[in-house]
Parts: C-alpha cells; sequence; structure tokens
C-alpha cells in the first residue's frame, strides 16, 4: 500500500504548478479577490463629551475589497493516510494541505461616526486600511482513487482550513472631534478581523479550492 501512495504523492507534487494555478484562477472567477463586501454593521464604539451631554457615539463602519486571496500557493497536499478496498481495486484515506497567500491580505474601512443630543449630532466619515501579512493555511480531506493498468487519483476534498497570520495591522485615519476614540475604534476593527473576517476567508477559500481540483482530476500513473 505505501507504495502506491507515494505514487499518488509523488503525482500530486508533480502536479502542484498545475493545481496552484487552477486554484488562483478559481480564487478570481469566484469573485473572491476583489472581495466586494466583507463586513458591515454599527456598533458603540464609547462616548464623547459634547458639552451639553455626554453622547454614546456609534461606528457605522464597511469593511470592502479584500485583496490578496488569489495569491494562494499550496506548498504540499500530502496522502496522509490510505487503505486499499477488499476487492483491491480502489483506495481512499486522507490528506493534508500546507499553503500560504505570498501577497498581504488589504481591506478597505469605510463608514461614519455619528453622536447626539439636542440639536448636536455631530458626524465624521471613517476612512483606513487594514493589512494581513504572513498569512498561512493548513486543512485537512479525503481522497479516492482507483488501481488498475494504473492508479488514478480520482477525488480530493479539501475541509476546514485554518489560517494563522503574522501580523494585523488596523490604520484609521484621523476622527476630528471623535480623535479620543480612534484607538477604541481601531481595537474593534482588529476584533473583527481576527473574528467574523478570518472565518469568512477560511470559508471563501474551499469552494474554489475544491473546484479547481475536481476540474483537475483525475490524474493517472503508471504502476
Amino acid at each position: 500500500m505505501s507504495q502506491f501512495q507515494d505514487l499518488l504523492n509523488a503525482l500530486i507534487k508533480a502536479k502542484l504548478p498545475e493545481i496552484n494555478s487552477a486554484i488562483s484562477g478559481a480564487i478570481k472567477s469566484q469573485g473572491l479577490d476583489p472581495m466586494r463586501s466583507v463586513a458591515s454593521g454599527s456598533d458603540k464604539i464609547g462616548s464623547i463629551d459634547l458639552g451639553i451631554c455626554t453622547a454614546s457615539a456609534t461606528a457605522s463602519y464597511a469593511l470592502q475589497n479584500l485583496t490578496g486571496l488569489s495569491s494562494f500557493h499550496v506548498n504540499s497536499l500530502i496522502i496522509t493516510s490510505a487503505t486499499t478496498t477488499e476487492d483491491g481495486t480502489g483506495m481512499h484515506g486522507t490528506v493534508a494541505l500546507d499553503a500560504n497567500l505570498k501577497s498581504n491580505v488589504g481591506i478597505h474601512v469605510g463608514g461614519k461616526f455619528r453622536a447626539g443630543c439636542g440639536f448636536l449630532k455631530p458626524s465624521v466619515g471613517i476612512g483606513g486600511q487594514i493589512t494581513m501579512s504572513s498569512i498561512s493555511i493548513k486543512a485537512g480531506g479525503d481522497f479516492e482513487a482507483s488501481i488498475g493498468e494504473k492508479i488514478c487519483l480520482t477525488e480530493v476534498d479539501i475541509t476546514n482550513p485554518g489560517l494563522n497570520y503574522g501580523n494585523i495591522n488596523v490604520d484609521i485615519d484621523g476622527l476630528g472631534i471623535f480623535n479620543s476614540l480612534l484607538h477604541p475604534l481601531e481595537n474593534f476593527i482588529l476584533g473583527l478581523v481576527k473574528g467574523q473576517v478570518i472565518s469568512l476567508m477560511e470559508s471563501s477559500i474551499t469552494p474554489p479550492i475544491n473546484s479547481a481540483l475536481k476540474g483537475f482530476l483525475p490524474q493517472c500513473t503508471s504502476l
């Protein structure tokens, strides 16, 4: 069995340049680079002294135009365990994927800060940029293969990718009258990225990876 496993792993390794090109193309064709809408909503970030009162300040935010996902690069896709069917005509088992993004991820921050009491209702626009660097991805999955005159990899299904990052930088422009809330707003956006946005990225890249692999298979090699 290890001979079959070694043959399939050698086949996958030889095809990685084509696999990477297919995944990058699938990410772009599925509208994920740029990803127009990333996260939006409104939250109370703090309070501001308006002279006649201390008012709650609400940020309506929109994270948009996420770029960089198409730089997805598979470093290795390896069969980690394999079982031959009882009749000897097939194999199935598990795979492990190790990948990274060769480019940083950039996300535009937009929106508006508002507060108010009485006749005072100041507002100011929010603008800025998020940069995520040194992103790596690990995932598991399953495979199927057929065994005959040749051994053919017929299916690979990647599941549950986990994303890690080296650094996340949130840079928001000055907020004028709301400038005292600049740091709390940046921390709030940072929390969004570490939770909701990373989860979105993990779930978003799974379909193009699998659709690219499906279009690439089957692949066969001589026994």
